[in-house]
């Protein structure tokens, strides 16, 4: 692997959920000393032109410390001043997890990039894929995303979602948008699309590039809380239908200059929400024109038999009609990869129009971007 330095350098990599800019120590911070010499502590973890990850914990009381991604682990090695360092290796590109181990405990490195994910904040690197260059900050007119907060009648609580708006969205405002309702995946939240996601230049430089209509982006919470009844809060991701044609859906049509009728609302999600997109499509074709489906429509975790949703299936005249374009990816080593190959063949066999894509890669982002970027050139054309 070869990355060069206009991939390893690019401010897109370097934006998270807590800056934009690179996490650099600052002189004046003697918080970040590691000893009193004025050394300072590194950055946590900086990709290399081969792929590799160069890392660093400050723990000087610690007796060992680990730096680790899946089955891949390195014992990183101390010097005076109590800085551990080491190589990690990575064999893909991508965003990928980072994880450090203190005595065998985990933690989180705070010079190492923090996200979120899995329901909880993590580190995480990116080693840049040069066969995705839409992902890069580019020299071109860029949209805001904003954060908005109104009241859920379906929840009782407040709830939130992030709304990426296309360049020249507040300079003309005579000109009203199509929508495209974005998904996450489980233990994720409305910003992954954003900060791990990058959705939001994946847009920019599309449209720069006359490939994609410009459109409103609608990033919800999935993971919907309601009160479970015994003075605590449930998670009801399933639920999430109903809080967006309830809540969701009417709130952004009052809200953005959008444009009305089925054929101006997409919907899409991966892993979880390419499910919760699934079943939402199947059941109210009526109400969207297009669907990308990232991970397959077909749950792994229950009998197809008892997916009433799929039974829409059979109707496939209806469906080719209502939906202009369903659209499913998948990564060729995913774990559930049998799975989609199967519901490939069910879809062919009812006959079932979409359009099907096979990218390198497993259950992760380095799928969930370039699947993103081709289903956006596909719809409101």
């Amino acid at each position: 692997m070869h990355i060069p330095k206009e991939f390893l350098e690019n401010q897109a990599f370097f934006c998270s959920p807590l800056a934009f800019s690179r996490q650099i120590p600052v002189n004046a911070n003697p918080i970040l000393m590691a000893d009193p010499n004025g050394s300072y502590i590194p950055e946590g973890a900086v990709t290399q032109e081969d792929g590799t990850v160069k890392v660093a914990f400050y723990a000087p009381e610690a007796e060992t410390v680990t730096a680790f991604h899946e089955d891949v682990s390195v014992d990183l090695v101390k010097d005076e001043a109590g800085l551990w360092t080491g190589i990690l290796p990575y064999y893909e590109p991508g965003f990928k997890q980072l994880g450090f181990k203190v005595n065998g405990v985990t933690v989180l490195n705070r010079m190492a990039p923090v996200g979120f994910g899995s329901n909880t904040p993590l580190n995480y690197v990116e080693v840049p894929d040069t066969e995705c260059d839409f992902l890069l900050l580019k020299d071109v007119p860029h949209g805001s995303v904003t954060r908005e907060y109104f009241k859920s009648t379906y929840t009782g609580r407040f709830i939130s979602c992030l709304v990426y708006t296309p360049p020249g969205y507040q300079q003309d405002l005579s000109v009203n948008y199509p929508v495209l309702y974005l998904q996450h995946g489980g233990g994720e939240n409305e910003t992954s699309w954003v900060y791990q996601g990058k959705i939001n230049f994946t847009m920019d430089n599309l449209i720069a590039e006359g490939k994609a209509v410009p459109c409103i982006i609608v990033m919800s919470n999935g993971m919907v809380q309601l009160d479970d009844g015994k003075g605590g809060t449930a998670v009801r991701a399933w639920e999430f239908e109903n809080l967006l044609f309830q809540d969701v859906i009417p709130f952004i049509e009052k809200t953005y200059r959008v444009k009305p009728g089925k054929e101006n609302r997409a919907i899409a999600g991966l892993s979880l929400g390419s499910l919760q997109c699934g079943k939402i499509i199947l059941e109210h074709p009526d109400m969207f024109i297009a669907a990308g489906l990232f991970t397959g429509i077909t749950s792994p975790f229950s009998d197809p038999s008892e997916q009433h949703h799929l039974k829409a299936l059979d109707n496939a005249e209806y469906l080719n009609k209502e939906i202009k374009v369903l659209f499913r990816a998948i990564g060729d080593s995913e774990s559930s990869y049998e799975l989609i190959r199967n519901e490939t063949k069910i879809l062919e066999e009812k006959g079932v129009n979409n359009i099907e894509k096979v990218y390198p890669g497993e259950h992760e982002w380095r799928v969930w971007r370039r699947a993103a970027c081709d289903f956006l050139q596909l719809i409101f054309k």
